[in-house]
């Protein structure tokens, strides 16, 4: 039994308050997101086809103008509605590129769903790199990481995120009680984030986010690798030195002694309870180790069974095989055939999932 093999990492005990889980992410290992008084506006919607599923669903783009400390930064939002003006469920997705270009969203399957989608693409808010003088960052921060404990760019991905709901529940189109936040790889750490701060979202999708997203620290299989290659999983020691500008500045002390003392990362999925978690993995993906995923999701069920409710159901008899899920639970789990990818099989399974636990 897997249960068998979280005894063998010796992981730490769930704390009992959500509180004290979310003060660790937000000083130790993301970032606090910034306290900034902003306005918004929205430019009116821009068609740009409306012939998905028999003229029923339409693909359009807004402008939302973000303005704080005397700056100003615009961004697209992409809409995939229904236009019979009945609420539906909404995925709020952050993707790596625009909607309609980015192949891990196939938008004519997804218009083909009973729900809706937003869409933002991440380079269009900030760049991906140790850079805050551009896009939204200095907007939201205008002295930059000035702290130990200033987020980093994950943060300003989340902030976004989150201005994003605000305009989604503005929506008839959005039931807003069924929205989700969605990302893959390093917007899966993000989509994590987002829906541990923002408890608006009732559904977080985390897409084969690895390292410091919802895969566990402690005997990570990169543990048994030569160091600074792609054989096994990603170490925290090898994401603070690649990407340090994800996080804030407190969590590069872990590059040395890699796992924080009383803590992995079934801290960030347990967070979330008693909302909705998915976790989807790739099978080939060693680098987000797939079976620390799926460990991870059974290791943070037991903030959901605290609560009376079903985490992870039938995920601790053995590791998944490649197109198997897991739903039944408020914690979901799947596993597709591929290497690092935002697959349709991933996202049928979620959606699968979410129309599993509506509210």
């Amino acid at each position: 039994m897997l249960k068998q093999e979280l005894l063998r990492r010796a992981l730490p005990a769930l704390p009992e308050a959500r509180e004290e889980m979310v003060d660790i992410f937000t000083h130790e290992v993301f970032g606090e997101l910034p306290s900034v008084d902003f306005t918004v506006s929205m430019s009116e919607p821009t068609v740009i086809y409306d012939g998905f599923a028999d003229r029923t669903v339409t693909h359009s783009e807004v402008v939302m103008t973000v303005t704080a400390n005397g700056r100003s930064h615009s961004f697209y939002i992409d809409r995939l509605l229904h236009t019979d003006g009945k609420p539906r469920p909404t995925v709020i997705a952050t993707l790596f590129e625009r909607m309609g270009k980015y192949r891990g969203f196939a938008i004519e399957e997804m218009s083909e769903q009973d729900v809706n989608f937003l869409s933002v693409y991440h380079k269009e808010i900030t760049s991906d790199d140790g850079d805050f003088s551009n896009g939204l960052a200095p907007v939201i921060l205008p002295n930059g990481q000035d702290t130990d404990t200033t987020c980093g760019k994950i943060g300003v991905w989340a902030w976004a995120n989150m201005r994003v709901l605000d305009y989604a529940l503005t929506l008839p189109e959005t039931d807003p009680k069924n929205v989700a936040i969605a990302g893959h790889s390093r917007l899966g750490k993000t989509a994590l984030y987002t829906g541990m701060l923002d408890e608006r979202f009732r559904f977080v999708y985390s897409n084969a986010s690895g390292c410091t997203g919802a895969t566990l620290a402690r005997g990570n299989t990169g543990f048994d690798r030569p160091k600074r290659t792609y054989e096994g999983g990603e170490l925290v020691e090898d994401i603070v030195r690649v990407f340090p500008y994800w996080f804030c500045k407190n969590y590069h002390k872990y590059a040395e002694t890699s796992i924080p003392e009383g803590f992995d990362q079934h801290f960030l999925l347990a967070s979330i309870a008693p909302r909705c978690v998915f976790v989807a993995s790739c099978h080939s993906d060693d680098w987000a180790d797939p079976k620390g995923e799926q460990l991870c999701a059974l290791a943070a069920s037991e903030a959901w069974e605290r609560m009376g409710l079903a985490g992870l159901v039938d995920g601790a008899e053995r590791y998944l095989d490649p197109k198997e899920e897991r739903i039944d639970g408020h914690v979901g789990y799947c596993k597709s055939n591929t290497y690092h990818y935002f697959t349709r099989h991933n996202w049928a399974s979620f959606l699968r999932f979410m129309q599993k636990h509506l509210a």
